[in-house]
């Protein structure tokens, strides 16, 4: 059987290459930092009960590969420039737009890229298609990157919303799914919401420009989706992300220990 640390760690160094490849090949402004990779059970409950959480019309793995045996699930960490970039002022900045169009161009290639390094273990993988919202006028995903990120145990959900990395939540979350015969990851049993543990931030309700998020855990989801379709309409990109900056999440999980003097945080270049 294929060794799973051998996989993951083989699938990280081929999307970080590919990102040093694409990012210097264009000349981008943009920069992503270490990815991170899990393995979520294609046929587990936490994948087949999506369509209870999320929406009636969430995608199965197995609709896009017969035979699918895991997710692959894998967070872009946007580099410190980026989050800094966005921090000021009510709307998103040109770098975060820019940050945010660029790794939409990207990530395809990337699920190209790393279907070709699993094809080439002897094995088969194939990218979601129709990712985007219901059809029935509600705002829910048919495929939803942070729940198959969860089940892959990547991260806990924040006040926000966001998955809480080991890198934090400042970044870029995509998925492919394939039949690499590798023990799943479980979801991750310890919080890593220092609200939800004990109540002692709350920076992200505070963040967010028009208060769709709410201390008991509500969220405005229609004002928040109307927000960044006016931003798509004059900026060119459906963002924010106010609610992911500057805040202990960030870049860390602020569950765990803080890195030592110098140390540097995963997913920080």
């Amino acid at each position: 059987m294929l060794d799973a640390e051998g996989a993951r760690a083989g699938i990280a160094s081929c999307i970080a290459g590919f990102c040093r490849r694409y990012r210097e090949g264009l000349g981008l402004a943009t920069d992503w930092g270490r990815p991170l990779v899990g393995f979520a059970d294609a046929g587990g409950a936490c994948v087949r009960d999506l369509r209870c959480v999320v929406s009636p019309t969430h995608h199965l793995p197995q609709e896009f590969l017969p035979g699918a045996t895991v997710v692959v699930c894998y967070f872009l960490p946007f580099a410190p420039a980026v989050e800094r970039a966005n921090r000021g002022g009510e709307e998103p900045s040109a770098v975060w737009v820019d940050a945010y169009n660029d790794t939409n161009r990207v990530f395809p290639l990337i699920n190209d890229e790393v279907a070709r390094l699993v094809e080439g273990w002897g094995y088969h993988a194939a990218s979601p298609r129709d990712t985007g919202f219901t059809g029935d006028g509600r705002i829910l995903s048919n495929w939803s990157q942070r729940h198959l990120a969860f089940a892959a145990g990547l991260g806990t959900f924040g006040l926000n919303n966001m998955l809480i990395t080991e890198a934090g939540t400042c970044g870029r979350l995509f998925s492919l799914v394939s039949d690499l015969p590798i023990a799943p990851d479980a979801p991750l049993a310890v919080e890593r919401c220092l609200h939800k543990r004990d109540g002692s931030c709350g920076l992200c309700v505070d963040r967010c420009p028009i208060g769709a998020l709410g201390e008991r855990g509500t969220f405005d989801r229609k004002a928040c989706y109307d927000r960044l379709n006016g931003f798509d309409r004059r900026l060119g990109a459906d963002v924010c992300g106010k609610c992911v900056v500057g805040l202990p999440c960030t870049f860390r999980d602020p569950s765990a220990p803080r890195p030592a003097d110098g140390a540097r945080c995963p997913g920080t270049p």
